[in-house]
């Protein structure tokens, strides 16, 4: 299931996944994620920046959705002050 956290004005999504098969005590975990502005329309292009660990593995789902969060606040605070589209025009 999807869970947001929210950073510098900003919503940090992510989706821990399994990395193979069914679940087992000894299952490893990836994450899918996104970032958005408070009530965007995260589907719409241009709305979200989205991004996921599928390389290296987590022993559980909340050592996943944790180091999302964690991916997710780093881009938030590397977005510049005015939004990712500032200084682009």
């Amino acid at each position: 299931m999807w869970d947001k956290i929210e950073h510098n004005g900003y919503e940090v999504w992510v989706l821990p996944i399994l990395a193979y098969g069914p679940r087992t005590p000894t299952t490893l975990w990836h994450y899918s994620a996104y970032i958005c502005r408070h009530g965007a329309d995260a589907h719409v292009t241009g709305q979200s920046i989205r991004f996921e660990e599928l390389a290296a593995t987590f022993r559980s789902e909340e050592e996943a959705r944790e180091a999302g969060y964690v991916e997710g606040k780093r881009r938030v605070d590397m977005v510049p002050e005015g939004g990712w589209g500032a200084g682009n025009g």
